[in-house]
């Protein structure tokens, strides 16, 4: 199964969606606080420049944006089940 880690900050309503949505779609995950030096390095290392939460880490080589993960204001379901 691949790794997934979600890049949050503390008042992120869609980071919470995000959240919901994989757990009751039985993907674990691991949680980044984006506020912090390391995670905004980890993000710019790997070419994400955005600064808006959430975003998603799918193995070493695959980020998505808010902008990627979200419909309105509902995730895309049908994109993240055909990548997780």
């Amino acid at each position: 199964m691949a790794k997934v880690i979600v890049y949050t900050t503390e008042r992120c309503p869609k980071c919470n969606k995000l959240k919901k949505f994989l757990e009751a779609n039985a993907v674990p995950f691991e949680v980044a606080d984006m506020s912090t030096p390391e995670a905004l390095t980890e993000l710019r290392f790997n070419g994400v420049f955005t600064v808006t939460a959430p975003i998603l880490q799918i193995n070493n080589d695959t980020f998505l944006t808010h902008d990627e993960l979200f419909r309105g204001d509902e995730v895309d379901s049908e994109k993240l089940l055909g990548i997780v």
